[in-house]
């Protein structure tokens, strides 16, 4: 009697055992498919479907860093900055020569979309979307995904702030603030990128710190002159 008593519990315990097995199995299987064709969405330019199904992906498995980069790519795209375009768009340019910094300030314009507060926004839930995964979880594509985010924000900032320029207006303490604390970002992540985006940043930062001024705010505003 006894024997059979614990044939049955043994019985009852695989059953369990094999019925939980299954659930995860087939829940590992449903992410991973829902993962798929959120990449596909992508490739296909639907963002925000894409959008939606890494975000059921994470409301179950906030681990999956690989589903927390393609989010972070979702939200700078649906704001107008495709990284994969830009990448190809930016290969033709050439920032090298005696005048880089002007080259730099054209790479930006042609490559970028114009810098809007939606712009804008899209891009720091991007960067702060990245700014989740664990530095020890970072693979070498995401760490690259990181700092180009972060070199196209910078980027887009420029183009906002000869934006204010050229409209008449004055560059505020806010914009300023926000440019160097990019910067600061970008120094703190900054890999053997060298990709002409890359190349861009470095020659404007460069720009900037070499420009006469006794604050922030004219030095930017003196590199900055002669683009307006």
């Amino acid at each position: 009697m006894k024997q059979k008593i614990i044939f049955v519990t043994i019985f009852c315990f695989s059953v369990n055992l094999v019925g939980c097995s299954g659930n995860i199995l087939a829940r590992y299987s449903t992410q991973k498919s829902l993962q798929e064709q959120a990449e596909y969405d992508m490739q296909n330019g639907d963002y925000t479907a894409a959008q939606t199904k890494l975000q059921t992906i994470l409301a179950g498995d906030p681990l999956n860093y690989t589903a927390v980069s393609m989010l972070a790519a979702c939200y700078a795209a649906i704001g107008g900055v495709i990284l994969v375009d830009i990448l190809i768009k930016s290969a033709v340019q050439s920032t090298s020569g005696n005048n880089s910094n002007s080259n730099s300030i054209t790479l930006a314009s042609s490559v970028l979309p114009t810098p809007t507060p939606t712009v804008f926004a899209q891009m720091a839930i991007a960067i702060n979307t990245m700014a989740t995964i664990p530095q020890t979880s970072l693979t070498s594509e995401m760490s690259f995904q990181q700092q180009m985010f972060l070199d196209l924000y910078l980027l887009l900032q420029i183009l906002d702030l000869i934006n204010t320029l050229r409209a008449g207006g004055t560059l505020t303490n806010a914009q300023i603030t926000l440019l160097f604390n990019t910067i600061g970002n970008i120094n703190s992540v900054s890999g053997s990128n060298n990709n002409q985006v890359s190349q861009a940043v470095s020659n404007i930062t460069n720009g900037i710190n070499n420009s006469p001024g006794a604050n922030q705010n004219q030095q930017v505003a003196n590199y900055l002159t002669p683009f307006i």
